[in-house]
């Protein structure tokens, strides 16, 4: 499986995910689920979308880890400001759920999906910076 393939049916399930969950998931966890989940999830699935582009500088992981992280910084203090860009409340365990989730990215480029995928080291030519 190629490179691009995984992370866009990887991307794909995150989406699809989001709409199964709805706001009203009573299953397991619904206090993760409902709060967290997706941002953790989304951060990860942005992290690992940006890896697909051709420029070299967005394709560094230190670029896309710290643009994806500033993004989500940047929203939950737009909410704590009260001029909300997504979402609506103020939390600031959304901010280590944003951080967990490029962390996630990073551990499944890094060392997940070179183990998993036999030919990912041939898509993976740059190191962090």
């Amino acid at each position: 499986m190629t490179k691009k393939l995984t992370i866009t049916s990887l991307a794909l399930i995150v989406g699809a995910l989001h709409f199964v969950t709805g706001e009203n998931y009573q299953g397991p966890f619904p206090v993760f689920v409902n709060g967290y989940m997706i941002d953790v999830l989304l951060p990860m699935t942005l992290f690992l979308l940006m890896s697909l582009f051709q420029n070299k500088i967005i394709r560094s992981a230190f670029f896309r880890s710290c643009a994806v992280f500033g993004f989500g910084c940047f929203a939950e203090a737009s909410q704590y400001f009260g001029r909300p860009l997504f979402g609506s409340i103020f939390d600031p365990l959304d901010i280590l759920a944003y951080a967990g989730g490029v962390l996630l990215g990073i551990f499944m480029e890094f060392v997940l999906f070179p183990h998993l995928i036999p030919r990912w080291v041939e898509y993976k030519r740059e190191s962090f910076f």
